[in-house]
């Protein structure tokens, strides 16, 4: 991410009179108290910082400020920042010329280059050559590639840093996801990868408990706990109830068959047909063609998906949830729009609210909750069946396109426009949905931008003007 100019010079007192007025570049702020909170984009609190911790302003509106640390964004509330004490300016520096001039390295990452007046003119990499011809006090002037700047002594150091990656625990050089649903985060925090039980990552680096690893070509970080030095093990449990065999269908694409020691042997498309010999609370032993191992219960279902059909049980005819559509019938009759703001949607779709979603255009059916949102409602597929469902309706490949739907709460219905692509945070990780999607009403507006999107008002007035049968 390239690096705007910071400003240093500036007095604390006109850090609030930024703030109202929007930010034309980056600040250096730091933390005012102790636990002070950092909000995500929904507005769930997802960590605290010790006081005096330093962070770059890139934006406020109103009371929250956007900060960044790491390459990584967030969110905290104006009062827990303060503009940050620097040393400036430079200037005396020159005064004071050091007998000869010295080789130095930048012993950290992005180590800053000041002007005399104490703004930030550039960033180096780790272990970049500078020369220092003055120093003073904790500050030295240094000269690279024919410039001359100012920077921080404790950023530079007489040899080159050596770059080591750290012993993370469990986790070695070759490491496998301990979890079904690990994530691969970017520098950014944004999901660019999901991970399936046991699948294989190369560990290049960890510091605390992040590894930066590569899998399938791309670089990303992940959390140590999902990750582990040998392959999980997956069992059917006991005891197993072994039954006549029985017709069963695969409900979401790329469901995987595993064998008794929890290695992956096979992969199976959606409604591919599979004969169901044996049951416990979580598994079902599987045989298809040559094939036999054992699925997650819950991938399976008694008739293929787009016919409203029931997860498989035990061989009878009763439902353990949604798979590719409702346990309840589709909305009828026609939808109320709703205003974000001025209406009471917001407490009606409280966090945490489970609602029917019928999409318009298809007629499918499925349940979700709100798990946050602030100009609109993040919301998550229920079960992986709710998620084939979802899918269903995008005829299954997930796009950012706009649909619109019914939200059903309590029996009524409301008018609103949902996008299908996954992103962001995720919540509920046993739902095959990796991340949120988002679902507008009448004038809520994007996160990114804060602006009302047309093509979700257009979406949500084609609802308004529906009637289901």
């Amino acid at each position: 991410m390239n690096r705007r100019i910071l400003t240093f010079a500036i007095a604390c007192a006109l850090v609030l009179t930024l703030c109202a007025q929007g930010l034309a570049e980056q600040m250096t702020v730091i933390t005012a108290n102790d636990n002070a909170k950092v909000y995500d984009a929904g507005g769930d609190v997802i960590g605290a910082l010790p006081a005096n911790t330093e962070l770059a302003l890139t934006g406020v509106k109103g009371n929250v400020c956007r900060v960044e640390k790491g390459g990584k964004v967030a969110y905290m509330m104006k009062a827990d920042l303060k503009q940050a004490a620097v040393e400036t300016p430079a200037e005396t520096v020159a005064e004071t010329p050091a007998v000869q001039t010295a080789t130095a390295y930048a012993a950290v990452e992005g180590a800053k280059v000041y002007s005399a007046k104490g703004k930030v003119v550039g960033t180096l990499s780790l272990n970049t050559e500078v020369t220092v011809t003055a120093v003073k006090g904790k500050i030295c002037q240094v000269k690279l590639n024919g410039q001359t700047g100012y920077m921080k002594k404790a950023e530079l150091a007489a040899q080159r840093v050596e770059k080591k990656a750290e012993a993370a625990g469990t986790v070695c050089a070759t490491a496998y996801a301990s979890v079904d649903g690990a994530q691969v985060v970017n520098q950014a925090g944004d999901v660019i990868a999901t991970l399936s039980l046991n699948a294989q990552v190369s560990v290049t680096a960890t510091k605390g408990n992040v590894c930066q690893v590569t899998v399938n070509g791309k670089t990303g970080y992940m959390l140590a706990s999902t990750l582990s030095c040998d392959k999980t093990e997956v069992k059917a449990e006991t005891p197993v109830t072994e039954i006549k065999a029985t017709a069963g269908y695969v409900s979401v694409d790329k469901a995987k068959v595993y064998d008794k020691t929890g290695k992956e042997i096979a992969t199976l498309a959606q409604n591919a047909a599979v004969s169901v010999t044996a049951y416990n609370d979580n598994l079902v032993q599987v045989a298809t063609g040559t094939t036999k191992g054992y699925m997650k219960k819950s991938e399976i279902s008694e008739t293929p998906v787009g016919s409203n059909n029931k997860n498989y049980t035990n061989g009878a005819n009763n439902s353990n949830g949604p798979v590719g559509g409702s346990t309840v019938g589709p909305a009828r009759g026609t939808a109320q729009e709703m205003d974000w703001w001025t209406s009471g949607i917001q407490k009606i779709f409280a966090r945490g609210t489970v609602a029917q979603i019928t999409d318009v255009a298809t007629g499918l059916s499925w349940q979700e909750k709100r798990t946050g949102g602030i100009n609109h409602a993040d919301c998550q597929p229920m079960t992986a069946a709710d998620t084939a469902a979802l899918k269903n309706a995008y005829g299954g490949v997930w796009s950012w396109d706009r649909h619109a739907i019914f939200v059903t709460i309590d029996g009524v219905n409301y008018a609103a426009s949902m996008n299908g692509m996954p992103h962001g945070g995720d919540s509920m990780p046993d739902n095959d949905f990796a991340g949120h999607h988002c679902i507008h009403f009448t004038n809520s507006r994007l996160h990114v931008n804060d602006k009302v999107d047309s093509q979700h008002q257009k979406a949500i007035k084609k609802a308004a003007a529906a009637t289901l049968e």
